[in-house]
C-alpha cells in the first residue's frame, strides 16, 4: 500500500476478502474498513456511513461508498517469492447488502474471470485495490525491485 501510494501522489488502497460473483462477472471487494478519500488525501471526499460492525453488529464500522465508473487496479505483492499479482477492473457499484462486511465495491474485470477464478488462491484471499489504471507503473516497479508480474485475468 506504501509503494503505490507513493506511485500515485497519495492514493490510498482498499484491502479487501473478495468475492467472485460468477451470475454477474463481478468481483466484490468487501472489508468493514475503507478510505473514504480513494484518488488521494487532498481530493474530494467521498460519502460514508457508520454503522454497527458486521460479523458482532457491535461496535462501529465505517462503509464507505466507494466512486463507480472508474478503473482499478487490484494487486499484491509477494516479497520472499518476488512476484506481483496484478488484475484491473471497473467500479460498477457499492453493494449494500447487509451481509458481510460493510464496504462493498462491486467491479467488472478487464480479461478472462475463468483465469481469475482459478488463480484467486495462488497466495490467499486478501488483495489491495487502488484507483486507477496502474498497469504501467506496477510493471515499472516490479522491473526495478527484480520482481515478476502475474496477470491474474
Amino acid at each position: 500500500m506504501v509503494a503505490v501510494a507513493a506511485l500515485t501522489q497519495g492514493r490510498p488502497g482498499f484491502i479487501s476478502d473478495p468475492v467472485i460473483d460468477t451470475a454477474k462477472r463481478q468481483i466484490i471487494y468487501a472489508h468493514c474498513v475503507a478510505p473514504n478519500r480513494m484518488f488521494g488525501p487532498k481530493r474530494r471526499t467521498n460519502p460514508y456511513e457508520i454503522l454497527t460492525h458486521s460479523e458482532d453488529r457491535q461496535g462501529a464500522s465505517v462503509r464507505s461508498i466507494l466512486p463507480v465508473g472508474y478503473m482499478t487496479t487490484t494487486l499484491e505483492f509477494a516479497q520472499e517469492k518476488k512476484e506481483v499479482l496484478f488484475h484491473q477492473g471497473k467500479a460498477v457499484d457499492n453493494d449494500r447488502n447487509d451481509r458481510a462486511c460493510r464496504t462493498k465495491l462491486a467491479v467488472e474485470p478487464a480479461g478472462d474471470l475463468e483465469k481469475l477464478f482459478t488463480e484467486w488462491d495462488r497466495w490467499g484471499w486478501h488483495r489491495v485495490t487502488f484507483y486507477g489504471n496502474l498497469k504501467e507503473p506496477v510493471y515499472e516497479l516490479a522491473d526495478a525491485l527484480g520482481y515478476k508480474v502475474i496477470e491474474e485475468a
